[in-house]
């Protein structure tokens, strides 16, 4: 597979006007391109269709960051677009709720282990914050021992927040049984909440660590909050609590369960959830109806067609695919973690080597017309064949750009 000759200048002019009004130059972090790919990476997308989108130089890409996770289904899904489509000539967002409040929220609860009443919010990040405040505000205590990303707000180790703040949310890693009992032990009076995201590279069909979690919460007398902002509509239709088979007391939803609208959903136990009647979870834009019209659209492609089947299928295709081409290499590289969202790591001891291998990678599956991420997403109207073409780029670059010895 030959490198095609891609100009991206259109691009990164826009993205230098960009920075000039817009800190970082975008309003996600992770959407920031990176100035050693300048001749290859595009800044910013004009449309998408399926699993592919076109850059604003006229680029096309087969696109497995899906907007980095909350396309499930693809770009511009037809059931999805015909829903808002149809809800927008009714109007957008009213002085009270709108049906589509209660039938989504009911369906909801039907299918997650854990929904006995919902709260809607727009971000994922927002939902957590508010499980956070609901756990403390049923159990009367201040302390949650948190493990991975839960959003922005909850991201204490940064400038900008208190140290005092970073003091009630003492971090654990994700399978440290040890480490987490240790902390339990530690905030014992003070504990709120166990709350905690499942590792990308760490989750596998045997993974204990969920239950234990449950089990330790339990024992403590503390909640478990799930952040399922990404396992959910991925890992299973309920995710990961569907999956591993354990219920949690809270629950946050967001990124696939719109097909890239923006909404959130925080769920739980009647009992935790009722404390909403006596605290403040409010949001103008959680009853947006595009939003909740997305969602029950999207809730009936996965009642009706194969969604979580086909996720793990072509996942399965390209994570095997690709780490076989690693190990051929001879290239300390591989995927891990479930099929449906496995993580690409690089495992030289040398981070200057890590990362330098990173940058000719992306930059050699973009010129050769395939996005990527750190965990790799395939979506749900990707094909068998875009699995192979991406490994053909996959197997050009590491032979082309990478001058692997040992493949080919």
């Amino acid at each position: 597979m030959s490198v095609s000759r891609r100009c991206v200048s259109a691009s990164w002019e826009l993205y230098e006007k960009a920075r000039r009004i817009i800190p970082l130059g975008t309003q996600t972090n992770s959407k920031a391109p990176c100035a050693e790919l300048r001749d290859v990476e595009p800044c910013f997308v004009r449309r998408g269709e399926g699993g592919r989108i076109w850059d604003i130089d006229g680029n096309e890409y087969l696109d497995f960051r899906c907007s980095l996770g909350p396309i499930t289904l693809g770009h511009n899904f037809p059931a999805v677009r015909h829903a808002v489509l149809d809800q927008m000539t009714r109007g957008t967002l009213f002085s009270y709720p709108c049906e589509l409040e209660v039938e989504v929220a009911e369906q909801l609860c039907q299918i997650i282990p854990c929904g006995q009443m919902v709260r809607f919010l727009k971000t994922g990040g927002e939902a957590m914050a508010a499980a956070c405040k609901v756990a403390r505000a049923f159990t009367g205590k201040d302390v949650i021992l948190r493990c991975g990303y839960h959003g922005w707000l909850s991201t204490t180790d940064q400038r900008g927040v208190p140290a005092e703040v970073g003091g009630l949310l003492p971090s654990f890693a994700y399978g440290d049984e040890a480490g987490l009992r240790h902390l339990v032990e530690e905030y014992i009076d003070r504990l709120a909440a166990i709350s905690l995201a499942p590792s990308y590279a760490h989750m596998s069909p045997n993974d204990s660590f969920l239950a234990k979690a449950r089990e330790i919460a339990s024992q403590a007398g503390a909640l478990l909050i799930l952040d399922e902002i990404v396992t959910g509509f991925r890992v299973a239709v309920a995710g990961a609590q569907e999956y591993f088979r354990v219920t949690p007391d809270l629950a946050v939803f967001s990124k696939g369960m719109a097909n890239g609208f923006p909404i959130s959903a925080l769920l739980g136990k009647e009992e935790v959830m009722r404390v909403l009647e006596t605290t403040t979870v409010s949001s103008t834009f959680g009853g947006d109806a595009l939003a909740l019209s997305a969602a029950k659209a999207t809730l009936g492609v996965y009642r009706n067609e194969p969604v979580i089947e086909r996720l793990w299928s072509l996942g399965q295709r390209l994570m095997e695919g690709a780490n076989a081409l690693f190990m051929d290499a001879g290239l300390p590289i591989r995927y891990a973690g479930l099929p449906c969202c496995p993580q690409l790591l690089f495992e030289d001891n040398d981070p200057d080597r890590n990362r330098a291998w990173w940058l000719q990678l992306f930059g050699g599956l973009l010129s050769r017309g395939v996005l990527i991420y750190s965990v790799t997403y395939v979506n749900y109207s990707h094909t068998e064949a875009d699995i192979d073409h991406t490994l053909e780029a996959w197997a050009a670059t590491l032979r082309q750009d990478l001058g692997a010895p040992r493949l080919f």
